[in-house]
């Protein structure tokens, strides 16, 4: 039996995330994609907690079930972030939007998705980003 030789943590080249997965990747619109997964994990979350099948959630979210199936699968052209909170609406969610002043010590203004917990997905709306 041969003993693989393990690369030491030193040898191995990495980089810092931005913290956007889709920036990262050079997506286009990074900042409304990764607020769309973060909307999209939502009605999953919700849909896991009531135990619908995707037929049921599809007709509570006034679609059919393949537009479900791609949700979950995460395949979101198509889908804007405004008709993904209409979802929620319709999965008996609400929403709210809330507008402040960014603290004086962060560069650039964010937008929150809370969860019910209290747990936030954070995301850097592109008008921060001089788009």
């Amino acid at each position: 039996m041969s003993k693989k030789k393990q690369k030491s943590i030193e040898d191995i080249e990495c980089e810092a995330s931005s913290g956007n997965v889709f920036a990262d990747l050079g997506i286009e619109n990074p900042e409304e994609e990764l607020t769309k997964a973060k909307l999209v994990w939502e009605i999953e979350q919700i849909i896991k907690k009531k135990k619908l099948t995707q037929v049921t959630a599809a007709k509570m979210m006034g679609i059919n079930q393949p537009k479900v199936s791609a949700l979950i699968r995460r395949k979101l052209d198509g889908f804007s972030v405004e008709r993904l909170i209409h979802f929620l609406n319709m999965l008996g969610q609400d929403i709210d939007i809330v507008v402040r002043p960014k603290p004086r010590g962060r560069k650039q203004a964010i937008i929150n998705v809370y969860h019910e917990n209290g747990f936030a997905h954070s995301v850097i709306p592109l008008a921060a980003k001089g788009v």
